[in-house]
């Protein structure tokens, strides 16, 4: 649908795929509980990132005339999202 409105920017890639990038990078440098039981959070990112991208295509999209800047927006919330789910989730143990 957002092929055909020409509404499907490079960025919009950038939600799902960066959201998950970003997890393992913030892992790699130590941010958040290290353990096993916390790669749960990879798809909660991925789902969230998803669902955010979805409701820009089916629903943000039709209210708020402005495709590029709800793209960004979502790509910024996404981002976001993984970065405060690595920092305030709890500890889970093994």
């Amino acid at each position: 649908m957002a092929v055909r409105k020409k509404t499907w920017f490079p960025w919009d890639y950038a939600g799902p795929v960066g959201a998950v990038v970003l997890w393992i990078l913030l892992t790699s440098f130590g941010v958040g509980h290290q353990s096993l039981s916390h790669l749960i959070e990879i798809p909660i990112t991925l789902l969230f990132a998803l669902l955010a991208l979805y409701l820009r295509v089916f629903l943000i999209d039709r209210i708020i005339g402005s495709p590029r800047a709800n793209s960004l927006a979502v790509v910024v919330v996404a981002l976001a999202f993984t970065v405060t789910l690595r920092l305030f989730m709890p500890f889970l143990p093994e």
